[in-house]
């Protein structure tokens, strides 16, 4: 009967870990959870010492990412499998060490340390899974978020993964009052210094009174590209007619039309920088030409500094461009950024991710293209180049929207830059240098689906800018040094 009590207690446990692990990331997210799971995964390892519960936390970590990211990344499932597996392999294995460990205050930094370099590895393997960390569940805990201005996520990440370990070790030591006392200061205080940095951060850094207003336009697009007879056939294979062709041309150019109106509305409305969603201005390569000459016009004759996003297919040509072309408001052609970070399946051709930023009255100004965002060695360039406004054509589609907001917000505060992201089937958003969002619009609520704010003009230095992810290194050589050392006691035994 104890058993029987004791085997339906844990089985009770495993069912409440696996369904606050569902809901701390994905398309359910509850911040406070990412929090929560791994102490629960500690404590199964606390109610029961064998095996079966790696198996069994390896099994929520691969089924969690599935059900959580499929729809958000849109892989092939069989491929969301594989990646699922791989993920729930690598996350498993601070486990294993916790378990096997003397379980001491050392062991918890040893643990957080384990999984903040397993995060970074799995981002050096596949950047764009770098997004799905836990860390960007907390990009509403302002005064928190501050620390990625030093650390990046993984400042956060290593927070969330010591406090699980430390609520373990401090619930197996409860006992021992004088011996748990001092760890129990040291890492309150870390605690305490993190969250009153960030309100001093906040409130004092990186306040901006000056403002642009800026404006996103979108013209629906993607029915158009995807399911379109003459579109599709042009711009995703060679077997089309010269009727396609010209059906396409057309069908595109009033597209591009739609777009310069827009632009010039928004103008008229009192923004100084327009630019138009990824993918909008899709064009064949013999108008691409004409339609700069008119965006040239277009700038100079209302005054405006004008991103044009194209997506210039040259028939018979594999590989499309997928870039951002900028001009001043003397029609001048002042960048041109192909964009790097490609989506799964997207033929397109490689950008070399070098940032094209440009000064203006109202700051330093770039663009970068969507995912490139999830590239943190790229956008990092952002923060070195002192750029002020961060502009992010996007294309999204609705289950992945959240993610992309979280993933932009937090790159602003790593880089010290104010974000505006406007986006085709998903949210737009503005957030500035401190990680507040100041203004979003929905693609699938807006009538105009437009995106018109004050984004303050001035950025901010940040120290992760210039030293990248060097915590993650100073965690690898802890582990190291930990490692020597350890091995070094044992062959002098």
């Amino acid at each position: 009967m104890k058993n029987f009590l004791r085997n339906h207690y844990f089985a009770v446990f495993v069912i409440l870990s696996f369904s606050i692990h569902l809901m701390a990331n994905g398309e359910w997210c509850i911040p406070i959870f990412a929090w929560i799971y791994p102490i629960l995964f500690l404590g199964m390892l606390y109610l029961n010492h064998t095996r079966k519960v790696y198996f069994i936390i390896g099994s929520i970590y691969a089924l969690g990412f599935v059900i959580q990211f499929r729809r958000i990344i849109g892989m092939d499932i069989k491929v969301c499998i594989v990646v699922a597996f791989f993920v729930a392999l690598v996350k498993v294995l601070p486990y294993i060490y916790w378990l096997k460990s003397k379980m001491r205050f050392q062991d918890t930094i040893i643990f957080a340390s384990l999984m903040v370099s397993i995060e970074y590895m799995i981002y050096l393997i596949y950047p764009s899974l770098g997004g799905l960390s836990d860390a960007y569940t907390q990009y509403q805990n302002l005064y928190l978020m501050q620390i990625v201005t030093v650390t990046g996520i993984y400042g956060i990440a290593f927070l969330i993964y010591w406090t699980a370990a430390m609520a373990i070790w401090i619930w197996n030591n409860k006992s021992k009052i004088e011996y748990i006392k001092k760890p129990v200061i040291v890492y309150g205080s870390v605690i305490g210094l993190i969250f009153a940095c960030g309100v001093v951060m906040f409130h004092f850094a990186g306040n901006s009174k000056e403002s642009v207003r800026i404006a996103g336009v979108t013209v629906p697009i993607s029915d158009l590209l995807n399911d379109d007879e003459d579109v599709s056939s042009t711009f995703y294979t060679n077997d089309f007619t010269d009727e396609n062709l010209t059906n396409t041309r057309n069908k595109l150019a009033s597209v591009v039309d739609e777009l310069f109106q827009k632009t010039e509305l928004e103008a008229r409305a009192g923004a100084k920088i327009v630019f138009w969603s990824e993918l909008n201005g899709a064009i064949l390569k013999q108008d691409e030409e004409a339609v700069l000459r008119q965006a040239s016009d277009m700038a100079k004759q209302e005054e405006i500094y004008l991103i044009v996003s194209l997506l210039v297919k040259t028939p018979y040509v594999d590989l499309k461009e997928n870039k951002t072309v900028a001009f001043n408001p003397q029609g001048e052609l002042i960048s041109e950024y192909f964009k790097h970070g490609r989506s799964i399946g997207e033929l397109c051709q490689k950008g070399d991710g070098v940032i094209k930023s440009f000064d203006t009255e109202y700051g330093r100004i770039a663009p970068f293209i969507c995912s490139d965002m999830a590239f943190l060695s790229k956008i990092q360039q952002a923060g070195r180049n002192n750029v002020d406004i961060l502009i992010v054509p996007a294309s999204d589609w609705k289950e992945m929207t959240l993610l992309a907001t979280k993933v932009a917000v937090v790159r602003g505060v790593e880089n010290g830059s104010n974000i505006i992201r406007h986006t085709n089937k998903g949210m737009s958003i503005v957030s500035d240098v401190k990680g507040s969002v100041l203004a979003q619009a929905d693609y699938f609520q807006s009538d105009t689906m437009t995106l018109s704010a004050q984004v303050p003009v001035k950025g901010r230095f940040t120290l992760y800018s210039y030293i990248g992810n060097l915590f993650v290194y100073l965690c690898i050589l802890y582990l190291l040094g930990k490692a020597i050392i350890r091995k070094d006691a044992y062959i002098k035994k």
